[in-house]
């Protein structure tokens, strides 16, 4: 699951203005359809927003804004294909009657499990009204839209390599073309022109045949939602911004001081939560949202120590994978000391099985391992890891 909360810097305008740009965008896929088979928006209070209605609400609903404030922010929630069959198979979770007459199915399960994430994103903010209520997700003025296409776009990692290889692809047959309009002789020319064939099968296409490049539309299932969400709650009385910083915001709730700026990894990882449990969705560990960010640090880090210092990456893993197995009381049982807090199990124990770790951490990878930027990152530290509860295991003689 990918819950992202777009920065307002990289739009333009910086969503100060109007609404009404993200609104006729998001109305793309229902060009040329119509009315009943357009996608509507929907919200805590229903399905079948207009867009005029969308864009009426949240350009009224700008409270004390200035004229330089961002007035409001965009949220997209892709799902996995992974959970997109697993969503596709929970059409039982819906009352026969409501299949059958009102042609309910999963994507409407998706809507709800959308208004559910914003009862999230609003408790995220952790704010109250002065009559002691907590803000909820009826307090936010939001409206979402379901999408079911998706275009390969610049820049996207995953097609890089197939992108590069079809634009040389498509800049040779563009080149026949063009040599080909200079030639007089017919007969030259059709057989330059038989050449384009043989470059055409060169494409790197998608699972439908469609090739892969910028603006054409991807394959599969690519069911999707974007979340326009007003700056202002509904009341016009809290300023409430997904960018601001949470560990800096704080104020006094119940005579106790809180935190009330909004903490995006909080709320993207309550969110894959919300779905596993809603769904029963039995996801893997290799893709939960704190195995990719930890992953994504580790991986960072060891760009930049593992050509450098082999051992001083060896000290990040290890020290990683100690703090996990003291959490989970695995260290604890293998040394023999249980406690309420790890963290008293003896310095000297720890830190001769820190140093033995790493010291078989570097054997085990090898000088080979640290001279390819390719082979070091997750795949180097998930090693180490299990390097290191391996030593632990056995205690090394301690």
């Amino acid at each position: 699951m990918v819950i992202k909360v777009h920065n307002p810097k990289h739009s333009i305008g910086k969503n100060t203005g109007s609404v009404a740009n993200l609104v006729d965008y998001l109305e793309k896929e229902n060009a040329g359809m119509k009315v009943h088979e357009m996608e509507e928006f929907f919200n805590h209070d229903g399905d079948f927003q207009t867009a005029a209605e969308v864009e009426k609400a949240i350009d009224g609903n700008k409270g004390k804004l200035a004229n330089n404030e961002t007035k409001f922010y965009m949220i997209t929630v892709n799902p996995s294909k992974q959970e997109l069959e697993h969503l596709a198979m929970q059409n039982d979770r819906i009352p026969k009657f409501e299949r059958v007459h009102h042609g309910r199915n999963y994507e409407d399960l998706f809507k709800d499990y959308i208004r559910d994430l914003m009862d999230k994103y609003a408790e995220n903010f952790n704010r109250t009204y002065e009559d002691g209520k907590p803000l909820t997700g009826n307090d936010i003025m939001y409206y979402a839209k379901i999408e079911h296409e998706r275009t390969y776009k610049h820049g996207d990692k995953r097609y890089e390599k197939e992108m590069k290889h079809n634009k040389a692809v498509e800049k040779k047959i563009y080149e026949i073309r063009r040599d080909a309009d200079g030639l007089s002789d017919p007969k030259q020319k059709e057989k330059m022109l038989e050449k384009i064939n043989d470059w055409e099968k060169m494409y790197k296409r998608n699972g439908e045949g469609t090739i892969i490049k910028e603006g054409a539309l991807k394959d599969g299932n690519n069911l999707h939602a974007h979340i326009i969400v007003s700056r202002m709650d509904k009341n016009q009385e809290m300023k409430l911004s997904p960018m601001a910083n949470h560990k800096k915001s704080k104020n006094k709730l119940n005579g106790k001081e809180v935190s009330i700026g909004f903490n995006r990894d909080a709320f993207v990882g309550s969110g894959e939560k919300l779905f596993d449990k809603k769904f029963e969705f039995d996801r893997p560990p290799e893709y939960q949202y704190n195995f990719y960010k930890e992953a994504k640090q580790i991986k960072n880090l060891s760009n930049v120590l593992h050509l450098r210092n082999p051992k001083a990456f060896a000290k990040v893993v290890v020290k990683k994978a100690m703090n996990e197995m003291i959490k989970d009381k695995t260290l604890q049982k293998q040394l023999g000391y249980v406690m309420k807090d790890p963290r008293k199990i003896p310095a000297q124990t720890m830190n001769k099985l820190q140093n033995k770790a790493i010291e078989s951490v570097v054997k085990a990878m090898g000088a080979g391992a640290y001279t390819n930027p390719v082979t070091a990152g997750v795949q180097v530290a998930k090693q180490a890891i299990t390097t290191t509860a391996k030593v632990v295991s056995k205690g090394m003689g301690i």
